[in-house]
């Protein structure tokens, strides 16, 4: 009995000294970093992410860049990207390897965006792993209602976890008015992209929120980065893979263009695409992917899509019980097709063909998991 209480106790000492050692190590690392910026917020994290790193970078910045939405990857000081491979689910204590890579590839600023939902997660993960200089929090928009709660000013609350405690936060004015209250008197500085030089919106490869390019460049001015050198940088930067992509195809006789909006999984941020992006002339038919794991969003998804949109819906992932909400909210009138549990484009291309329009536009939304890279690859034009 004694053999056995001395040999937990060596365990637990040893186990005591290594993570103790990699606190002490993980410190001298975060001190290596001059700068350090923590992205959070509903949607938008990943593009805000890589702009502030491209504007920093160009603003003489050695910068190490973290994505975790769409495509979890590293973006290097010299403009090259690796993958995240990950042994299992993601884990917030990846960015103590993360951190301690980008020191070794002598990197002087970094900026991560937020991988937790969970309120004591993301507060761990900044005052804990990442200890930001500045904050950043892109909006604040209901969704993960499970987690952070069924109000909007609870997941204000829970994704005020990752302001700095002795840092500045940047954000929108929508979302000071949010913040505030829970923001503890720490200093918040909103953004007003109705001042915004206009011409800093130009010249962009890819389609660009505004408001992210507002708050990324505040990033690069509170970090001595003139505006004119950071937006030339913006511009040169490879865009997120969730980016909003509008590709024009020849499906048989047929004109298609496919707006991609699958990354803008929650029902506000898909209907300020819908309003934004759908002025295309056409018949317009909703591509709507669903998780069998999320059918609070599914149910809120297909609330708002069947208010502004009265055409058909393809359906794709938890297709059964997409399809008859969709049904029952258009009083089983509503055209509703169903893709297979693994769909082939092809199976999209022959719904199309039955159509007589020559000119069609597909609004893709949902949720981009689930669908096989040939799918997405067609959606965006591959």
């Amino acid at each position: 009995m004694n053999n056995e209480i001395y040999f937990y106790a060596i365990v637990l000492l040893v186990m005591y000294g290594y993570f103790y050692v990699e606190a002490r190590n993980h410190e001298k690392n975060l001190r290596k970093l001059l700068l350090r910026i923590h992205v959070n917020g509903t949607r938008g994290k990943s593009s805000v992410t890589r702009l502030i790193a491209a504007g920093l970078g160009a603003g003489g910045y050695k910068v190490f860049g973290k994505t975790t939405g769409t495509e979890a990857k590293m973006i290097f000081p010299d403009g090259s990207e690796q993958y995240i491979n990950r042994r299992g689910p993601a884990n917030i204590i990846e960015n103590i390897r993360v951190i301690k890579q980008a020191v070794a590839c002598g990197a002087n600023a970094i900026v991560i965006e937020c991988m937790a939902i969970n309120p004591e997660l993301q507060k761990f993960c900044e005052s804990r792993l990442i200890k930001s200089h500045i904050g950043v929090i892109t909006n604040i928009r209901a969704d993960h209602e499970d987690v952070m709660g069924d109000s909007i000013e609870s997941i204000a609350a829970s994704i005020s976890n990752t302001i700095p405690e002795k840092g500045k936060l940047v954000t929108t004015r929508e979302a000071r008015k949010l913040l505030e209250p829970v923001a503890g008197g720490m200093e918040i500085i909103a953004v007003d992209v109705e001042q915004l030089d206009a011409t800093y919106l130009q010249g962009f490869g890819y389609e660009i929120i505004p408001d992210n390019v507002a708050i990324a460049l505040m990033v690069c001015e509170l970090a001595g980065v003139d505006s004119a050198i950071a937006i030339d940088g913006m511009r040169k930067a490879t865009p997120d893979a969730g980016n909003l992509t509008i590709t024009e195809l020849t499906i048989g006789n047929k004109r298609v263009a496919i707006v991609n909006a699958l990354a803008a999984n929650d029902p506000e941020s898909t209907l300020w695409l819908w309003n934004h992006r759908m002025q295309l002339e056409g018949r317009v038919v909703v591509l709507l992917n669903c998780r069998s794991d999320r059918q609070y969003r599914t149910v809120k998804l297909c609330e708002m899509l069947s208010a502004v949109h009265k055409g058909s819906f393809i359906v794709a992932g938890d297709q059964d019980f997409a399809s008859s909400l969709l049904k029952r909210l258009y009083g089983g009138s509503g055209e509703v097709y169903c893709l297979s549990d693994n769909p082939k484009f092809s199976e999209l291309e022959h719904i199309i063909e039955q159509w007589s329009e020559d000119r069609i536009i597909i609004f893709a939304a949902g949720n981009m998991k689930g669908l096989p890279q040939e799918f997405m690859g067609k959606l965006n034009g591959g």
